[in-house]
């Protein structure tokens, strides 16, 4: 695949069943090559099965649909770049088709930037030009995913300076004040400087709200309230934000990484509340899931500051991270 490559897909899909044909998903994928060119692809393809579209050249994208245990569908679309000696994969999109849902078309967006993807949904297509730099990732530890992409996120965007305090969601955003601090240490107990904390959350209402222009994959799904902030020399750090929403019968929560500049990078567990309905609702082992986990204990007790609240989440570097003991993590 050339280098930098723009790819810029919209895809359209549209249930349908007509009497006599099996049932299936009709697609219309529209390509803009590296803005030179369109290429318009369209295809129908049956219940649980795949179709392969040429796009151009060795570029290829296969549409699968495949049954969930409940009788739904699953639908992706993978990209197949065959140029090279060892053929690439990539999934650029995959969701839920419900049997219950009615049929609406469902806009998908896709930019294929070089080694970054933009996805985006009920939107035009992301520019490669708009993308943030990318700062070269330390050594991806943890359960981050295929690529480690899913720790991937906080180098895209990194700030060159990080003071020890920073701001989550802006001062204008609705909902209850926040303050989050705490004192990163190491496994021997001493308070780490230089190491980087990363955040991100959804607003009151429990969305994620959208980044225009778009991220890629890496860090698009956070959201538009993320930051960063770096330990001081008694390794303390502090987030002001909101308290966040719940979604999904999920705790309130805020998403947290770890970077250790040179070394590592992964993510500890979500930071919750002890008072969170959703939180109490769940079982006990559930809640060693927070209580026992990545970077120590992530389960918070609410104080009153004010009119809003204040919070406490110290990290243990390296706690319960895979092949963390196998490294050795030095102050920057």
């Amino acid at each position: 695949m050339p280098e930098p490559l723009r790819l810029l897909c919209v895809l359209c899909l549209l249930s349908v069943c007509q009497a006599g044909e099996p049932a299936g998903q009709s697609f219309d994928l529209r390509v803009n090559i590296a803005d030179q060119r369109e290429v318009h692809l369209a295809a129908t393809v049956p219940d649980l099965t795949s179709h392969t579209l040429q796009v151009d050249g060795a570029l290829s994208v296969q549409l699968k649909i495949a049954a969930l245990s409940n009788g739904d569908r699953w639908i992706t679309a993978i990209l197949l770049d065959n140029s090279a000696d060892q053929p690439k994969t990539l999934v650029i999109a995959d969701w839920p088709w419900r049997s219950r849902e009615s049929a609406p078309v469902q806009w998908i967006a896709f930019s294929l930037c070089g080694q970054r993807v933009i996805a985006l949904r009920d939107a035009a297509p992301g520019r490669c030009s708009d993308l943030l730099p990318m700062a070269k990732p330390d050594r991806v530890l943890g359960n981050c995913g295929a690529g480690g992409l899913m720790c991937l996120g906080p180098y895209e965007g990194l700030p060159a300076n990080i003071s020890s305090r920073s701001r989550i969601a802006p001062p204008d955003e609705p909902g209850e004040a926040l303050t989050v601090s705490g004192t990163v240490r190491g496994a021997d107990g001493k308070a780490r400087a230089g190491i980087i904390v990363y955040g991100y959350q959804t607003n009151a209402q429990g969305e994620y709200p959208r980044v225009l222009p778009a991220r890629s994959f890496a860090s698009q799904f956070h959201g538009r309230f993320r930051a960063w902030a770096r330990t001081d020399a008694q390794g303390r750090y502090t987030f002001d934000t909101i308290r966040p929403g719940s979604y999904g019968g999920n705790p309130q929560h805020i998403h947290m990484h770890v970077i250790e500049p040179g070394c590592a990078t992964y993510a500890i567990s979500d930071l919750v509340f002890a008072d969170d309905a959703n939180l109490l609702a769940l079982t006990a082992e559930q809640r060693r899931g927070y209580e026992a986990a990545q970077g120590g204990s992530g389960i918070t007790q609410l104080r009153r500051k004010g009119a809003g609240w204040e919070v406490t989440r110290d990290i243990r570097l390296g706690q319960n991270i895979v092949d963390y003991s196998s490294l050795v993590c030095t102050s920057p």
